[in-house]
């Protein structure tokens, strides 16, 4: 009877170390994946980053301040705030501002995977 007692422990044993072994496993699965994304969108928001600076300096707004921020709604979207100070804003065309700002909207296109607020300072 005894003996009978020890299989049945060692069966129960071996089962609930499968259940948390196989839960542990998924779930480190499902942690890299999310590492990998958060990875990646932080990779493309940083070559947003220097794209933006790249047009700004061609268009000479040099040395400009550059803020991108996000936000999460409760569906996991992402909101992009970006927010870019220049001394020389205050002076500038309306048109150029424009077409920056038409720039900046086509370059988060291809870069950022959500909606994008844009806003000039001084």
């Amino acid at each position: 009877m005894t003996l009978k007692i020890k299989l049945f422990a060692a069966l129960i044993s071996l089962l609930i170390i499968s259940l948390v072994f196989g839960v542990s496993v998924k779930s480190y699965a499902k942690d890299k994946r999310s590492r990998e994304y958060r990875e990646s969108v932080e990779q493309c928001e940083e070559e947003y980053t220097r794209a933006i600076r790249d047009a700004l300096n061609d268009y000479g707004f040099k040395n400009a301040g550059i803020s991108l921020t996000k936000t999460f709604d409760e569906k996991r979207n992402i909101s992009y705030k970006l927010v870019i100070n220049h001394h020389s804003f205050e002076y500038a065309d309306e048109s150029k501002l424009d077409r920056i700002e038409d720039i900046l909207y086509e370059t988060s296109e291809e870069y950022l995977n959500g909606n994008l607020q844009t806003c000039f300072s001084y």
